[in-house]
């Protein structure tokens, strides 16, 4: 039997306001409010929606309170969950969990945290080292109940291949391949930082998405000078037009970074704590949040220009180094960016 491509994900989060218990958002996608389910209920439906590939995986749904399997729920533990997404279509080579979470995790302003995903194996809870209270709020079931999460996610479902390593898949990149894959795999990192910021260590975020933007912008550029300069210059061509102050912007997060890799930062708590009466830094919340919009955004539309770009084997980073001067390519650049930039929702800033 071949492997399903579909995979269901729950998540925490207040009660989502819908009528059904599951909403057909478009095209197989679907939204369920796992409220309106009880454990019994939810797993005969999900084997329904996602045929289990043999009996040897029936145990792997439901499971006594105690149990230390990974596979499988508790009811308390299905007491958690609030809503549920259907994703008919994943990349399918592999496990494809990494992958489908990598295409909702850029499309969600904040990252999201299953607390459990099925496949065709049955049921594999979600374990993290963060407390459910501090990410609850920010799993918005609202922002995934509509058509434009659905066009999203499927222009952007082959890249989802960049969220996970897979060995058979990997052969056969290039550099172009393995740029995305570092990208994607360093923005995964970022979720430690949100809502969860060290007052002695926050700047590491910034050096991090610093190291995000050089892997999409200047990594293995035949040029080794001038690198912030050109990563702005390069950045502005693809999102000056959506962020209007982003060329600007983006010093500041090479500032933050530079002072604390150099040293400076920590230079700067040592002169001022003696005088400052016990109180420590605090980490700018604002600004870390605000560049890792750009981030965000700078991922995705590098993500959609290399799949428009994939047929003509020209490389993103290239592109974007002729269109500074090339205002009609820019404006080509502009309106593919537009398109995927209608879909997402508008950024808190």
């Amino acid at each position: 039997m071949s492997k399903s491509k579909t995979m269901f994900f729950a998540f925490t989060g207040k009660a989502i306001k819908q009528k059904e218990k599951i909403l057909n958002i478009q095209d197989g996608y679907e939204c369920w409010d796992l409220k309106q389910f009880t454990l019994d209920g939810f797993v005969e439906v999900l084997k329904n929606k996602i045929p289990p590939v043999n009996k040897n995986v029936l145990r792997n749904y439901k499971i006594d309170a105690g149990s230390k399997d990974f596979f499988g729920i508790t009811e308390k533990q299905f007491e958690q969950c609030s809503w549920g997404l259907l994703i008919p279509n994943t990349v399918g080579e592999s496990f494809s969990y990494a992958e489908t979470m990598s295409i909702i995790n850029l499309y969600s302003p904040n990252f999201l945290y299953p607390v459990f995903f099925a496949s065709d194996m049955g049921i594999l809870q979600q374990k993290y080292d963060k407390d459910i209270l501090t990410y609850f709020h920010t799993q918005n079931h609202a922002i995934f109940q509509t058509k434009d999460f659905v066009n999203f996610y499927k222009l952007l479902l082959e890249q989802g291949q960049y969220g996970s390593w897979y060995l058979p898949r990997i052969q056969n990149w290039d550099k172009e391949d393995w740029r995305l894959f570092v990208a994607m795999f360093l923005y995964s990192g970022l979720k430690d930082y949100e809502n969860v910021k060290s007052s002695f260590g926050w700047q590491r975020e910034s050096a991090e998405m610093a190291t995000i933007l050089e892997a999409l912008f200047t990594a293995d550029d035949t040029k080794n000078e001038e690198i912030i300069y050109r990563l702005c210059k390069r950045m502005a061509v693809l999102l000056s037009w959506y962020f209007p102050t982003v060329e600007k912007d983006i010093k500041e997060i090479y500032k933050a970074r530079s002072a604390f890799v150099h040293g400076a930062f920590f230079l700067q708590i040592a002169k001022d704590s003696p005088k400052a009466n016990n109180n420590i830094p605090t980490p700018d919340f604002g600004l870390l949040y605000k560049h890792k919009e750009y981030v965000r955004f700078a991922l995705v539309a590098y993500l959609n220009l290399a799949r428009v770009l994939k047929s003509e084997n020209v490389s993103v980073m290239g592109t974007l180094e002729q269109a500074i001067i090339d205002i009609d390519l820019r404006k080509k650049i502009t309106q593919e960016t537009e398109k995927i930039f209608a879909l997402m929702p508008k950024p808190a800033l």
